[in-house]
């Protein structure tokens, strides 16, 4: 499935645009992280875009979460290690490779820099990994951010903190234009 493709079903699916700026930024981040991994940047690319697909409807049902989005995906024949990919983020029974690992902490680190590009007037632009990590440390800052997977990035995908926050900065200013940052 092509991006343009991919993005007009996630804002299909979506009903806020919260959810859908949401989608995109994790869309970056998992780009860049397959960059950096030497991985697949398409696949992972969508399954970050798709990883939350469903959550309008689905809110806090956590057992339907993404199951309902699955259901999309197959119908709309998208490749299986994508909807894997998106099952695992919020399922640890789907959390089979490295990519379904990473969509785990790409969603929580885009929930964090998205939080501190809002609070600065350049927005994304020349954002700073000691900075981050002030915010990060700073427990109401961001409070629905799971600071845990941000932290279990480190072993879990074997890339030192500072280079992980550094990769994912620049997925997400990557893709900051798309969603007005």
């Amino acid at each position: 499935m092509e991006l343009n493709e991919a993005r007009s079903l996630a804002r299909e699916r979506t009903e806020k645009e919260t959810t859908y700026r949401h989608l995109v930024s994790v869309e970056g981040v998992m780009r860049a992280l397959a960059r950096r991994l030497g991985e697949a940047e398409e696949l992972w690319a969508l399954t970050g875009l798709f990883h939350d697909l469903d959550q309008d409807q689905t809110g806090e049902d956590a057992d339907r979460h993404a199951h309902l989005a699955a259901d999309w995906l197959r119908e709309a024949n998208v490749d299986e290690l994508v909807v894997n990919g998106v099952l695992a983020h919020a399922h640890e029974q789907y959390r089979t490779d490295l990519m379904s690992h990473a969509v785990v902490h790409a969603d929580a680190v885009a929930g964090l820099l998205v939080a501190a590009a809002l609070v600065r007037p350049e927005k994304a632009t020349g954002m700073k990994v000691s900075s981050v990590k002030k915010k990060m440390k700073e427990k109401s800052f961001a409070p629905g951010v799971n600071r845990e997977e941000i932290l279990q990035a480190e072993e879990s995908l074997g890339i030192p903190m500072d280079e992980f926050l550094a990769v994912a900065m620049e997925g997400l200013q990557e893709v900051a234009p798309d969603i007005g940052l």
